[in-house]
């Protein structure tokens, strides 16, 4: 099927073909290649055809029929596309009806002469019918029983005139072309050519690989009707779109339910390869961003790693909705068919249970239609490749079960190569290439840019129907506030600061444990205060007894390193504070406070029967800090330093904890990282300074000192740990000029860019002279997380002249402007043309790139930039002509990359007609549409993405008469064609 379609018969690729007197129908495989019966055309000299939206008439030439004449099949070659579809938009699936059971559904569109009016005027119909795959065993041809057979005509003649041609489609499949009405059936019978015939041709498939349609992907499709996978397949796709189509956003309102439209509320997030595992990168090998949805689209596994907050899951929702037929199309079009499983692990993990086989994944996920699923479904789902695999939480199950865990892992892809997984973890949860060895890839969330801030903060206040003027005021605060700018760093800081901003009139916290004591302080005593009387009436819980209640909770769950206690675990803690917490004592007993909590807190739910865990670690993990202090527990906190999840707990104790409390925590972490020389407890020290409020000058003075031993970072995990530090490292880092490795300049500038305070700015500007190009990229890819003018005049002012420049944002581009601009440019994103115009070009550039936008449509912007002398066109798939090249007279070098090389006469017309171009790159395909007599004198040098046909090279000395250089793809055979005299062929990648 085409790519990114559900299957069937698409209306715009149904032709209707003219010729000999004759007319009869047809279907586009792409844009100018047809199917149709070859005595449709067996007696035309001058073929045409159209299809629906007015394309047509076009011109077109029977390009192959079979050797063997029983076999009724022709394909045609159209002179332009009939469609607006890209040239490699062609079908690559094709049916096989398998079995002997009749196989109902099946359809074909075609031009019937029963659907002409009494003008005769063409119109087509949609027929649908049961392929009987046991009628016509010895003719090798399929037989359709139509289910609305039509009326005789009155001249004799067949109502299905006109038919002919049409393509057969079953199960969403092009199985067969429709050749003849079959005669004694009073037209109520069609046969058709099965599609099997063509596939066991190598000639035909030859054929479409030279006219740029892909492999045939032949699947079996068979009856009868009833299919017990696919039935409920669809009733699971309903599942996990109704289940996984929302989120809670904390603080959209304090006492209604806080679901939000996942549609509403998704925030394309970006993440980052890590710096020492093969990864996304451009032309030059340098790691760039990449949406994370897109992460799977090239890569069969990531680890995906993310702060707490930063959108894991809710990206594991947006995966699992889309492709359970949500949005799976665009760029997500790659999860087309894919089955999704969402295997929360702090659930599959729970209480040291053995973790599930795929037969029991829908059980282990308390999927209420589990018991419906057919037996070894989701066995044969996976050993077809078709699952997707979303794996969540490793930080959230204790690091006893993480090996058990990468055990089962392990095992299910050796049983099941082929499927998709993503697997989420906070950053230092478990080490560098943990699965590495599993062909995982690691990519790491990277924090919110000012852009994203801007557009969460716009969409917050659009949700909670809140003065658009507050959303203004916060902005400005963001970015101005470079404390708060800190903090807003992911969707759940974000969310927290929206609701306080609202609810306090736009008073905010400074630091991290204000903003969480004034979040619990909203979520635990605004909630009932803003209730009706009505639903309050009885004893209500103060803020106070609720969090010594729920202190105790998170303390037992720190304790034991759980994200989940049981039902009668947690009645058990409160039946024992319950004597010394006298209001909520109040309540009732133990289950009924309990339920309190659960119902009024905000901070607990019941994911599942006799489940208790907090909404967010991030809640747990505070809690727990409070108990530890207020429990004296600072030698387990100093004892569990080395584990991960304690990481946050121990900074936010520090912060709740006296002073003479933190000298000895932060000693003893000193001397543990000493006396086991680990790295990474040195640099929890250092992150616990900024949240101490009073410190010893020669504590502080000794931990600052073990910092400063492990800087410059070695790896991502040092280099996070370091980002989690704040500011205070930035006096420690060194610059380019101290360093003699190009990854390690890279760690240190990841730092300074992930830092994202204002003070790293002399230190990035440093970086705009380092001697390794990829480290002075990273050096502009971090523009996004600072005020763009600023950024510009303190930063991207320093970089060298001929380094190409990447811009995101229309306010990067006017900043730039500023500046007077660069002569060598690059537009990556969706910039769309209004914001391009409304830029303008920013100063004298020669040099331009247009790479991966999905909003330009047209390049009307260009008339600005008239000296551009080289540009390069690339990932653009919504632009669909360069007639615009006319604007630009001065251009010598023009780079067209897959997605917008010519697609018609007319895009080649304005290369030919173009005044000065000489040096030309186009995907190899392309020249399928470069008509036979154009000849385009002004190219030089001529470069071809992807393999050429024989016929084209051939035709390249005859189209392109004064070329002195030709790249071609490596292992090209040019042997035995003439023309290439003077001419120097070079191989290209």
């Amino acid at each position: 099927m085409l790519t990114g379609d559900r299957g069937g018969p698409v209306p715009e690729r149904v032709a209707a073909i003219f010729g000999g007197g004759r007319q009869g129908s047809g279907y586009l495989l792409s844009p100018r290649v047809v199917l149709t019966a070859a005595h449709v055309v067996a007696h035309g000299s001058e073929l045409l055809l159209r299809v629906p939206g007015g394309r047509g008439p076009v011109r077109c030439e029977v390009v192959w029929r079979p050797e063997d004449a029983s076999c009724d099949v022709a394909l045609l070659l159209a002179e332009e596309p009939l469609t607006g579809d890209a040239p490699d938009r062609a079908w690559n699936r094709w049916g096989r009806v398998g079995g002997i059971a009749p196989l109902p559904g099946c359809e074909a569109i075609g031009y019937p002469y029963v659907q002409r009016d009494g003008s005769g005027r063409l119109e087509s119909e949609h027929v649908t019918g049961t392929v009987k795959r046991g009628s016509a065993l010895l003719g090798r041809t399929y037989v359709l029983d139509i289910d609305k057979v039509p009326a005789p005509r009155t001249d004799g003649g067949s109502p299905w005139a006109g038919f002919s041609g049409a393509v057969l489609f079953a199960r969403g499949l092009p199985a067969g072309v429709v050749i003849a009405d079959a005669e004694g059936w009073r037209h109520g019978r069609m046969k058709a050519t099965p599609v099997g015939e063509l596939l066991d041709d190598a000639s035909f498939v030859a054929t479409l690989g030279e006219l740029g349609c892909p492999v045939p992907d032949v699947r079996e499709v068979s009856g009868p009707a009833s299919d017990p996978d696919a039935e409920f397949e669809e009733q699971y796709a309903r599942y996990v779109r109704d289940r996984h189509s929302s989120l809670t956003i904390y603080g959209v309102d304090l006492y209604h339910e806080r679901e939000w439209p996942l549609d509403a509320s998704y925030l394309s997030l970006e993440a980052m390869p890590t710096q020492r595992r093969s990864r996304t990168a451009d032309r030059t090998g340098r790691a760039v961003p990449l949406p994370a949805d897109q992460a799977l689209e090239n890569r069969d596994r990531v680890l995906l790693r993310g702060v707490a907050g930063s959108g894991k899951t809710t990206l594991v929702q947006w995966l699992a909705v889309a492709a359970a037929g949500g949005r799976a199309e665009g760029d997500l079009a790659y999860l087309d068919g894919r089955v999704p499983f969402v295997l929360p692990l702090r659930h599959l993990a729970r209480g040291g249970a053995q973790l599930p086989l795929p037969e029991d994944f829908l059980t282990a996920m308390s999927c209420p239609i589990a018991g419906h699923q057919p037996s070894r479904w989701a066995s044969r789902v996976l050993a077809g490749g078709r699952g997707l695999l979303l794996v969540d939480g490793i930080d959230e199950i204790p690091e006893p079960d993480r090996e058990r865990t990468r055990h089962w892992l392990r095992d299910l892809i050796v049983a099941y190569p082929d499927n998709l997984w993503l697997v989420t973890s906070r950053p230092s949860a478990v080490r560098d290439d943990w699965l590495a060895l599993d062909g995982f890839s690691e990519l790491s969330l990277a924090p919110m840019n000012r852009d994203a801030v801007t557009e969460f903060v716009g969409r917050w206040h659009t949700a909670t129907r809140a003065d658009p003027s507050l959303a203004r005021r916060l902005l400005t605060a963001v970015h101005t506030k470079q404390d708060l700018a800190t903090l807003a760093t992911n969707p759940l800081m974000c969310a927290l600061i929206c609701a306080l901003h609202r609810e306090r009139q736009g008073y905010l916290p400074h630091g991290r444990k204000e903003l969480y004591d004034a979040a619990l302080s909203m979520l635990l005593e605004r909630r009932d205060l803003n209730k009706p009387l009505s639903e309050t009436i009885g004893v209500q819980l103060t803020k106070e007894p609720q969090i010594r209640l729920l202190r105790k909770l998170a303390h037992w769950m720190l304790r034991n390193e759980q994200t989940e206690i049981h039902r009668s675990g947690a009645e058990q803690i409160i039946e024992k504070a319950l004597p010394s917490v006298t209001q909520a004592a109040q309540l009732g007993d133990a289950r009924q406070v309990l339920d309190h909590l659960l119902l009024r807190s905000g901070l607990l739910r019941e994911p599942a029967v006799g489940a208790i865990d907090f909404v967010h670690r991030t809640f747990q993990d505070f809690l727990a800090a409070q108990a530890a202090v207020e429990e004296d527990d600072f030698g387990l906190l100093a004892a569990n330093a080395h584990k991960t999840q304690w990481e946050d707990v121990i900074r936010m104790a520090v912060a709740h904890a006296r002073p003479r409390e933190c000298d000895a925590l932060l000693t003893k972490l000193v001397e543990l990282g000493d006396e086991n020389s680990d790295r990474r407890i040195r640099v929890l020290a250092m992150a616990c300074l900024e949240h101490a409020a009073e410190l010893d000058k020669d504590v502080r003075a000794l931990v600052e000192d073990r910092a400063a031993r492990i800087i410059p970072p070695r790896n991502i995990e040092e280099t996070d740990a370091l980002i989690k530090v704040g500011r205070i490292v930035l006096e420690l880092l060194p610059g380019p000029e101290e360093l003699t490795e190009e990854e390690q300049a890279g760690y240190v500038l990841e730092t300074a860019a992930g830092i994202a305070h204002d003070a790293a700015l002399p230190l990035l500007a440093r970086f705009c002279r380092a001697p390794w190009p990829r480290v002075r990229e990273r050096v502009v890819d971090a523009w996004g997380s600072f005020d763009p003018v600023r950024y510009a005049q303190e930063v991207i002012a320093h970089l060298p002249a001929d380094d190409i420049l990447t811009v995101r944002t229309p306010g990067q581009l006017a900043a730039l402007r500023e500046l007077g601009g660069r002569p060598r440019l690059r537009l990556r994103g969706d910039l769309d043309q209004a914001a391009l115009a409304a830029a303008g070009p920013p100063g004298r550039t020669d040099e331009l790139v247009v790479s991966m936008n999905n909003s330009l449509t047209n390049l009307d912007f260009l008339k600005e930039w008239a000296g551009l002398r080289h540009l390069t066109l690339s990932n653009c798939p919504t632009l669909k002509s360069v007639d615009a090249l006319a604007l630009l007279p001065a251009l010598r070098s023009l780079v067209l990359g897959k997605d917008n090389s010519p697609t018609s006469m007319a895009d080649w017309a304005t290369i030919k007609w173009h005044p000065a171009l000489e040096d030309l790159t186009v995907s190899a395909d392309s020249l399928i549409l470069l008509p036979s007599q154009q000849v385009i004198d002004k190219v030089r040098r001529l470069t071809l993405v992807g393999p050429p046909s024989r016929d084209r090279l051939a035709a390249i000395p005859r189209q392109f008469p004064n070329l002195s250089v030709l790249i071609v793809p490596k292992g090209t055979d040019l042997t035995g064609l003439n023309g290439f005299s003077g001419v120097e062929i070079i191989d290209g990648p």
